[in-house]
């Protein structure tokens, strides 16, 4: 069922096939398909549709306008920062600038990745320079080398109908699958191919849906710079059986030009690293740890955050603010209040 598909040709037809429909349904069943597979894939439907001809109702024109306003927000965030610092962006604006005009990508939240903690509370620093947030979380994962990251969000335009907006900002690009895959820290140099492979990293956590085939589709027309440089990236990454398997997802909707020839060279990989995971012993999981927030803080001096250990506890003391690392959700009121009164005797400053 495939069809020659350009990137300025995103239509209605492509989305019925992506969303495993008759294109003699009715428009509304192709919206509330969208809805029920991911809310915010809605939005796609709403923006092609409208591209389409078709006039919008109040409701859906509003939801659209909000999630575009989302969207916009990002970009602006995401040019500012990277006019400040460098910085890899995994999804996102990196696949959304490729979509043609008028076709909504949904962008849950913001993905960054830097090179290291210096550069991420900088990159923090710039987003609280151009956004009020209204949580602030921190977590810390420690494997062959510590990784953190910072999760800032705030309210969304309409707080009772949208999630809240949210930027990741890491010291590591794809975190595996938590057994036997390893962290891996730098993303690949062809944005392309780091978009691909986040994308098919989601695998560890839930099926491909109609936006990872999308989004595949649209990147197909602009690289890989080099199937052979891409097909060795993947292997290198660990990720063929994945990425085969997202490959696969796209290609029963449109033709991939280069990415069906990576597929192709790729199945060896796959089906090799496949047999490496069931054969290998498990390693111990990376060990993760969430900042439960003690208090926000300022310092805008700092670069690094300080570790203390108190009581058996182990507190962050972070530029922006001092957590309670934990391993759960739920945190004994005792334990919480021994942090809190321990923060006073704390040395301030970075030693």
């Amino acid at each position: 069922m495939s069809t020659t598909v350009r990137t300025d040709s995103i239509d209605l037809p492509l989305l019925y096939r992506l969303f495993d429909l008759s294109p003699d349904e009715d428009l509304r069943v192709l919206v509330r398909r969208a809805r029920a597979t991911r809310e915010a894939l809605v939005q796609l439907v709403f923006s092609v549709a409208e591209r389409s001809g078709h006039r919008l109702g109040t409701g859906s024109a509003d939801e659209l306008r909000r999630a575009r306003a989302r969207a916009e927000g990002y970009r602006r965030l995401h040019t500012a920062i990277r006019a400040a610092h460098p910085v890899h962006v995994l999804k996102g604006p990196a696949i959304s600038q490729h979509y043609p005009e008028g076709v909504l990508r949904p962008t849950g939240d913001l993905d960054l990745v830097v090179a290291d903690e210096r550069e991420l509370w900088a990159v923090v620093r710039v987003v609280l320079d151009h956004q009020s947030v209204d949580n602030l979380d921190y977590s810390v994962v420690d494997g062959e080398r510590r990784h953190m990251m910072a999760t800032l969000s705030w309210a969304p335009l309409d707080p009772l109908l949208d999630r809240d907006a949210k930027v990741d900002v890491g010291t590591a690009a794809y975190f595996g699958d938590g057994a036997l895959l390893p962290v891996r820290s730098r993303p690949p140099a062809d944005e392309v191919l780091t978009a691909l492979l986040a994308i098919a990293e989601e695998r560890f956590q839930r099926a491909f849906h109609a936006v990872d085939a999308l989004d595949v589709i649209v990147l197909s027309r602009v690289g890989p710079e080099s199937v052979a440089a891409a097909e060795a990236t993947v292997r290198e990454f660990r990720l063929a059986p994945e990425v085969t398997e997202l490959l696969a997802h796209a290609g029963r909707c449109a033709p991939l030009g280069p990415f069906e020839e990576l597929r192709r060279r790729l199945e060896p990989a796959a089906e090799q690293e496949r047999e490496r995971r069931l054969a290998a012993t498990a390693a111990p999981p990376a060990r993760v740890r969430y900042g439960m927030e003690l208090r926000r803080a300022h310092r805008p001096d700092w670069r690094r955050a300080v570790e203390h250990h108190a009581g058996g506890d182990t507190l962050m003391l972070t530029p922006v603010g001092d957590y309670l690392l934990v391993e759960s959700e739920l945190v004994a009121p005792d334990r919480y209040e021994a942090a809190l009164a321990a923060l006073p005797h704390l040395p301030e400053g970075p030693r």
